[in-house]
C-alpha cells in the first residue's frame, strides 16, 4: 500500500507541474533517473541490496482493469518529462518500452477480442495500436542513436553490410534498448505484415535481437528469446522464419524462466500450435500457464495474470482453432 501510495504521489506532483513554466527546470537528470531507472546514457542503475522497486507497485497489481485505466495517464506524464529532457537516453528508453507494453497489452489484446460484427472498431484499435509500437520502437532508437551515430538508419536500411557493422558494437549494457527497440517495430509489423518498410527493416530488427541473446541470454526472464521465438514460427521462410531456430528459441526461453513465465506458454500455443494444428501441444501450453503462481514472482504479478487471462480465453475457444477430420 505503501508502494501504491508513493506512485501515487509522484504521478499528482509531475501533473501538477506539467502546466507550468518550470517544466524544464524538473525535467533534471536526477528526477528522470528516478523515473527512468536509468541514467542519462541508459545505463541501468544498480539499486541498493534488499531494496524496495517502486515500480512493482504496477508491475506486482493484481486488477489489471486498474492498470489499464492508470496507464494512460502515466505513459503521458513520462512523455512530458521526456519532453522536457530528452537527451536522457534512460527516460527516452523507458518512454519506448511503456509505449510498446501499452500497444500489447491494453490495446492490441483487447482489441483481438473483438468480433468481426466489430471490424471498424477492431481495425481502428490495430492502427492505434501500431502507431503506439512505432513511436515506442523511435524513442527508444532514438536513445541509441544518442550512444552510437548513425545506429538507427543502419539498423533499418535492409542492407546486411551495413547493419551488422553497427550491430556488431553493442554492449551488454545496450540489450535492453535493444530488445524494446525491436519489440516495438516487430510488434507493428505483426499488424500490418505488408508494409514495405517494416519488411525492408525485419533483417535488422533479428539481427538486432539475436546480438541481444548473445550479451545476455538470460535478459528478462527469456523475454528475448520469447520474441524471437515469435518472429521465427510466424514469418515466412522468405522473410527470415526459421521453424528450427524459432523452436530453439522457445526451449531457451523455458530454461531462462525456469518455466514460470506464462507468457512464453501462451505465445507457444498461438504462434505454434495453432499454425501446426497441434492441439494436445496447445493444451499443454495453455494449462501450464494457468499452473503458474502469480503471488510466487510478485514483481511480474501483473503480466502473469494479463497472460493466464489469455490463456483462459484461448481454452474457451479452443474448437475454433483446431481441425477435426
Amino acid at each position: 500500500m505503501i508502494k501504491k501510495i508513493c506512485i501515487f504521489e509522484i504521478f499528482l506532483f509531475f501533473l501538477f507541474f506539467t502546466s507550468c513554466s518550470s517544466l524544464k527546470k524538473i525535467g533534471t537528470n536526477a528526477v528522470s533517473d528516478m523515473l527512468a531507472g536509468a541514467d542519462k546514457n541508459g545505463c541501468e542503475i544498480q539499486k541498493k541490496a534488499g531494496s524496495a522497486n517502486p515500480l512493482t507497485a504496477v508491475t506486482g497489481e493484481s486488477d489489471t482493469v486498474l492498470i489499464a485505466d492508470f496507464f494512460p495517464s502515466a505513459l503521458k506524464v513520462y512523455e512530458i518529462m521526456q519532453a522536457g529532457n530528452p537527451e536522457h537516453g534512460g527516460l527516452s528508453v523507458m518512454c519506448g518500452q511503456l509505449n510498446v507494453m501499452y500497444a500489447n497489452a491494453f490495446v492490441q489484446g483487447p482489441a483481438d477480442l473483438l468480433s468481426v460484427e466489430n471490424f471498424d472498431k477492431k481495425d481502428a484499435e490495430y492502427r492505434r495500436a501500431e502507431m503506439h509500437y512505432m513511436r515506442g520502437s523511435d524513442y527508444v532508437f532514438s536513445a541509441l542513436d544518442r550512444r552510437y551515430k548513425g545506429f538507427s538508419e543502419a539498423v533499418l536500411s535492409g542492407e546486411e553490410e551495413i547493419f551488422k557493422p553497427a550491430i556488431s558494437k553493442l554492449k551488454k549494457s545496450d540489450v535492453n534498448a535493444a530488445y524494446w527497440a525491436a519489440a516495438g517495430r516487430l510488434g507493428a509489423f505483426s499488424l500490418d505484415p505488408l508494409n514495405p518498410d517494416l519488411l525492408k527493416c525485419l533483417g535488422g530488427l533479428v539481427a538486432l535481437l539475436e546480438k541481444a541473446s548473445e550479451l545476455s541470454p538470460d535478459y528478462s526472464d527469456g523475454a528475448v528469446w520469447s520474441l524471437l521465438f515469435v518472429f521465427y514460427v510466424s514469418a515466412p521462410a522468405d522473410f527470415g522464419g526459421n521453424l528450427e531456430r524459432g523452436l530453439y528459441c522457445y526451449r531457451e526461453a523455458l530454461r531462462v524462466s525456469g518455466g514460470k513465465n506464462a507468457g512464453h506458454y501462451v505465445g507457444y500455443a498461438e504462434s505454434y500450435c495453432i499454425p501446426q494444428n497441434d492441439e494436445e501441444g496447445f493444451v499443454n501450453a495453455l494449462k501450464a500457464a494457468l499452473a503458474i503462481d502469480p503471488d510466487k514472482d510478485p514483481s511480474n504479478r501483473l503480466m502473469t495474470i494479463i497472460y493466464q487471462n489469455k490463456a483462459r480465453r484461448l481454452l474457451a475457444s479452443q474448437e475454433d482453432y483446431f481441425l477435426h477430420w
